[in-house]
């Protein structure tokens, strides 16, 4: 047995466990779709190195064989960037791709069967593998900088997985016309040692994106409220302390705001629990769309809610929320039952003697309370209370 045999032999093992362990981790980890299309991908390319065993054993003039190996090879690896896709949820871009990968199948068919060419059949295949890679690269973060540690390692096997393949078409492409000879058996050969590689190395970090977004995910369960979708006290609290560190590093001014939805007891009593329940995600809901990006949001209590606002003076941070309070008296409660509900809010901003949430918390709790004393739907300022004392 030739190292080539062996190395597909080798391959097709590789892409079944991939195959098997995908399935395993979509059924494991919550069913993410993209799990399941990696699943799928690795199952095609099972297939995909079974014809080129065959190919390799004794069918090398079956164009029939040919064409299968490649479109099967298309058809994987365009499943692998529509899984990535899928991940990034952006569905309108799953079809262009699965048509891209027909395309490139009849292209590479119509080559066999017309006029068969070494060096446009592996071109076609490999520019086709390197576009798709480079396509799920750009579908693994937002952003680099925003990227995870393994999403930036999975972008990086990715890309480097796209130059093998995209320089190795050129080579071939430049062979195109040359007749399978000395050239052409080194270019199959280093296609069999570096492209082993790169898809192997793709399959085991997409494994790894797999069990860090189940991390993540857990992760946030474990900080969210289930309710509303903003932090939970946990959450709040250690994504607060964060932020007070860093304003007193960076002597930035920062707002901590505790709000209180009005006589939330009495909106159970007269319309039940499930509306009670829809005027808190509705709070929240509304809370979210008028702060910024970057501030925090998080239910506290019952129906007690707590705003961390970067960067904000208490002054500022004034304004906010009296345009908050706005919105919160004008927005009916969606639903049947058109609930109309007020909220009362408490705000102080960091002090050089702060060290911990828990001060801020308390003032504005103060805050709160006099709002509340004062007759609710308000707004007031731990400094002007101090002030007033």
């Amino acid at each position: 047995m030739t190292a080539a045999l062996v190395i597909i032999v080798v391959l097709i093992f590789i892409a079944t466990m991939l195959a098997a362990v995908m399935l395993i981790a979509w059924h494991s980890f919550g069913r993410p779709r993209h799990a399941l299309v990696w699943a799928l991908a690795f199952a095609i390319a099972t297939a995909q190195w079974l014809c080129n065993l065959a190919l390799r054993t004794g069918h090398d003039d079956s164009a029939f064989l040919y064409s299968a190996t490649a479109g099967l090879g298309c058809l994987s690896n365009a499943l692998i960037a529509v899984g990535f896709v899928q991940r990034n949820r952006a569905p309108k871009r799953v079809m262009p791709l699965l048509a891209a990968a027909a395309i490139s199948s009849l292209l590479i068919a119509a080559s066999n069967f017309i006029q068969p060419q070494l060096g446009i059949r592996y071109s076609t295949a490999l520019g086709f593998c390197g576009l798709m890679m480079l396509v799920s690269a750009g579908n693994v973060a937002a952003s680099l900088r925003q990227a995870s540690l393994p999403e930036r390692a999975v972008m990086l096997m990715l890309v480097l997985f796209a130059l093998i393949a995209l320089t190795l078409a050129a080579v071939a492409l430049g062979q195109a016309g040359a007749a399978d000879g000395g050239r052409m058996l080194l270019f199959r050969s280093v296609l069999t040692l570096l492209y082993p590689i790169a898809f192997t190395g793709v399959g085991l970090f997409s494994v790894f994106l797999v069990a860090a977004d189940l991390a993540d995910n857990m992760r946030m369960l474990a900080t969210s409220d289930v309710l509303t979708g903003v932090y939970n006290r946990r959450g709040f609290d250690d994504g607060a302390e964060r932020a007070i560190r860093n304003a007193q590093r960076q002597r930035q001014p920062l707002s901590v705001v505790v709000a209180d939805i009005d006589n939330f007891k009495l909106i159970n009593d007269r319309y039940g629990h499930t509306v009670g329940d829809r005027a808190l995600r509705h709070f929240a809901g509304r809370l979210e769309r008028l702060v910024r990006r970057g501030d925090l949001i998080g239910r506290i209590g019952g129906e007690e809610f707590a705003l961390l606002l970067v960067n904000t003076r208490a002054q500022d941070a004034l304004e906010v929320v009296e345009r908050i309070r706005r919105d919160i008296a004008a927005m009916p409660v969606d639903g049947t039952s058109r609930v109309v509900m007020t909220a009362s809010f408490g705000v102080t901003g960091l002090r050089p003697g702060d060290i911990s949430l828990a001060s801020l918390l308390a003032r504005a709790d103060r805050a709160l309370y006099r709002s509340k004393l004062e007759g609710r739907d308000r707004v007031t300022s731990a400094d002007d209370i101090e002030e007033m004392a």
